[in-house]
């Protein structure tokens, strides 16, 4: 097994959030009523939008790896790697009724680490349908629901960072 790399999605999805979370306070700040444009904040905020985005795609493409089909030239040896590499990182949900399911979610501390309760709860009962869709996996939806949450949090501090690029022109 030591041939695989460890394929790691949630420490890049943590490293993700807290990009976002400093550079959504550094814009809000840029694009407070009356402050001053300060370029030093404003590069800082854009780096690290650079850096959450890149997190993004790495994670994505791990999930990807970790959860996406499995090629037909597989060995056994990588099947069970891959089943270790799930269970150790705690990737899969374990309940398939909504009920049981939003609970399972409402107690995994990483996911209230990152979203609030009514986020879960929101982006739970977006999703659960849909995730049952053709070749998904409802297993996979809390994975799902990250990075979708993610998504929404990098579109909305881009189109800040473009905001606060703009005012500085003003």
């Amino acid at each position: 097994m030591e041939k695989y790399a460890e394929v790691q999605i949630f420490p890049k999805v943590s490293k993700c959030f807290e990009d976002i979370r400093t550079a959504l306070g550094i814009f809000r700040r840029l694009l407070n009523e009356g402050a001053e444009f300060n370029s030093a904040e404003y590069y800082r905020g854009r780096n690290r939008v650079r850096d959450a985005d890149a997190m993004y795609k790495e994670g994505l493409q791990n999930a990807k790896k970790l959860l996406g089909p499995i090629p037909e030239y597989s060995s056994e040896e990588f099947l069970k790697w891959r089943a270790e590499v799930l269970e150790k990182q705690k990737i899969l949900a374990k309940n398939k009724e909504f009920k049981d399911l939003k609970a399972e979610l409402l107690e995994d501390a990483l996911l209230r680490e990152w979203m609030s309760e009514q986020e879960i709860t929101d982006s739970l009962e977006l999703h659960y349908l849909t995730q049952q869709e053709g070749r998904r996996k409802l297993v996979n939806i809390k994975v799902r629901i990250v990075f979708a949450r993610l998504f929404e949090l990098l579109s909305e501090v881009k189109d800040m960072q473009k905001q606060a690029f703009a005012t500085q022109y003003k």
